[in-house]
């Protein structure tokens, strides 16, 4: 008698463990997939023109939003910039304290980020595993994961970004430049990475 039990037991075991493991791999999956890092390595525009040279990873994040529409987030992590010499990222800024030139070779690190939206198309997730995909530039990963999409700012109009900079090289007199967006989506330039 205590055999039938203990084996009734058993079989109830598996049956409940058998019962949670299908209903835990049949749950949804994660709306959100991510990308990269891809490595990037391209020059720079500040308020007057080219500056520097960057080398970053580029992760993206793609959000569905369930209403036709994805949310994607463009992040620059691990980045590093090298100047060129010439106008400083800010010498040519409004409203802000500000330098006006840079010397060749001053090192210092950035991170950056881009939010985006995306209407209509297509939305391939395998996209960058194309040979030809080059999922590091914004118009490469667009077109390889949302073929006919409309890349947008969201319902606002406004894409939103920011990109902080800086260096603790001791020869500068300002460490510090900010490029972000405003409340209309231009860019908002603050600091500066400059020796005069």
């Amino acid at each position: 008698m205590v055999t039938r039990k203990l084996t009734f037991f058993a079989v109830v075991v598996v049956l409940v463990g058998s019962l949670w493991l299908v209903t835990s791999s049949a749950a949804p999956t994660s709306r959100d997939q991510h990308f990269g890092p891809f490595a990037i390595t391209t020059t720079d525009n500040g308020s007057c023109g080219v500056w520097a040279t960057d080398t970053f990873d580029r992760f993206w994040n793609v959000h569905n939003n369930g209403d036709g529409t994805f949310s994607v987030d463009e992040q620059d992590k691990n980045g590093s910039f090298v100047t060129l010499a010439g106008d400083s990222p800010g010498a040519c800024e409004t409203g802000s304290k500000h330098g006006s030139t840079v010397d060749a070779g001053v090192t210092g690190t950035f991170i950056g980020y881009v939010n985006w939206t995306v209407t209509g198309g297509t939305y391939n997730p395998a996209g960058c595993s194309v040979v030809t995909a080059d999922c590091s530039t914004r118009a490469g990963f667009f077109t390889a994961t949302f073929p006919g999409g409309v890349v947008g700012c969201g319902p606002s109009g406004v894409c939103k970004f920011g990109f902080e900079y800086a260096s603790g090289d001791q020869d500068l007199l300002y460490h510090h430049w900010a490029d972000v967006s405003d409340k209309t989506g231009n860019d908002l330039f603050r600091g500066d990475i400059a020796n005069q």
